[in-house]
């Protein structure tokens, strides 16, 4: 078949070539493999597909490679959410728009325990900890209270008591 042997011939080049000079990881080995699906010869199409997914699948095993599904992403996103973290296109393409944005979280307070400078350093069911940015009356959690923590604007929280008042928070841990 026309062209075939140009094929096959690229295809053991990019199978011979070192790991390093191979496609990187992430939508680019994903888009080789869909990139097979074109390749009209059966046997050449196949041994495509054989050759960018075992690609794919030693990528995964060396953990250069990480899938996830959607509420995977959410998840992550969740555990990080009350970081200072760069702007960077991890979980998502940045924007700031995606579905799995984490804007706000809920949850329960296990402890609260007064600071220094009135500050409260309070502890959640989920295992993170905030604490108060400023002394601010008749914010006093209780174990046992429902909370919401915001995202706000410039990188600020606010944490608020079901039925209470909120106030500024930043995460400790």
């Amino acid at each position: 078949m026309p062209g075939t042997p140009a094929l096959l011939l690229a295809l053991f080049a990019a199978t011979a070539a070192p790991a390093g000079a191979q496609e990187k990881p992430g939508n680019d080995a994903v888009d080789a493999i869909v990139g097979c699906r074109d390749i009209a010869d059966t046997a050449a199409r196949l041994a495509c597909f054989d050759q960018r997914v075992a690609a794919l699948a030693e990528a995964k095993q060396r953990k250069d490679i990480v899938v996830m599904d959607r509420e995977g992403v959410r998840a992550a996103k969740r555990g990080l959410f009350g970081f200072s973290l760069p702007r960077i296109k991890l979980f998502g393409d940045g924007d700031g728009d995606s579905e799995t944005d984490v804007k706000q979280i809920d949850s329960v307070v296990t402890t609260a325990r007064a600071g220094a400078g009135g500050l409260t350093t309070i502890a959640l069911k989920d295992g993170t900890f905030w604490q108060t940015t400023e002394a601010r009356m008749g914010f006093s959690p209780r174990s046992g209270d429902e909370i919401t923590i915001t995202a706000g604007a410039l990188g600020s929280y606010m944490a608020k008591i079901k039925g209470g008042r909120s106030s500024k928070v930043k995460r400790v841990n």
